[in-house]
């Protein structure tokens, strides 16, 4: 069973990756889908902190669909096709200093939850990865160019975790999403600039 879930919630991640990459508000109807799967199936392999931050995972999509799609919240631009969307913008310095502690906090804390209380083999990369992804996720619910840095480096470290723990699709799938934190970066810079002119 695991295996099948691995490959469809897989398959669903080449979607998000698609509507990512767009900025398209589906990005959180697959993020919703998404984790409530992996809470499954990181339980199932001993990926605790992975199966935490898919719970988080699950409520942030909520909360990123509801910005994205919210009229009058944030700084709005209009697409080519007339329709009113959340804009890119980059992450002012002071939310970057925030951040940074935040992630600081998650990470240790996460550490030490996972190496006194779990029988994880991995916690420091286990925690590493929760502490990054909690932040990215907000940023990239922020619409935040830069949200596309932090999931370049979680997915690198994703892509060994998942394999050492013998889950190959998802440690497949985490190669792809490497290669679109790049492109994605690229693109929502662009578009970022041309909502400026």
């Amino acid at each position: 069973m695991v295996q099948y879930l691995d490959f469809f919630v897989s398959l669903l991640g080449i979607l998000y990756l698609w509507w990512e990459y767009r900025a398209h508000w589906m990005v959180w109807v697959a993020g919703i889908i998404m984790p409530a799967i992996d809470v499954y199936l990181y339980y199932e392999v001993g990926l605790y902190g992975d199966m935490t931050i898919s719970v988080y995972y699950l409520l942030a999509a909520f909360y990123g669909l509801f910005l994205w799609t919210m009229p009058g919240y944030g700084k709005r631009v209009k697409t080519s096709s007339g329709k009113e969307v959340l804009a890119i913008t980059s992450m002012p310095l002071r939310v970057a200093m925030w951040l940074g502690v935040a992630f600081l906090l998650i990470w240790g804390s996460t550490w030490w939850f996972l190496d006194r209380y779990t029988n994880s083999t991995v916690p420091v990369q286990d925690a590493l990865t929760n502490a990054i992804s909690i932040v990215a996720m907000w940023a990239m619910a922020k619409k935040y160019l830069q949200q596309w840095w932090l999931w370049f480096v979680v997915n690198i470290i994703d892509v060994y975790l998942l394999a050492y723990k013998g889950l190959p699709f998802k440690a497949g799938i985490h190669v792809a999403y490497t290669v679109f934190a790049v492109l994605g970066y690229l693109r929502w810079r662009k578009m970022m600039k041309e909502t400026e002119l």
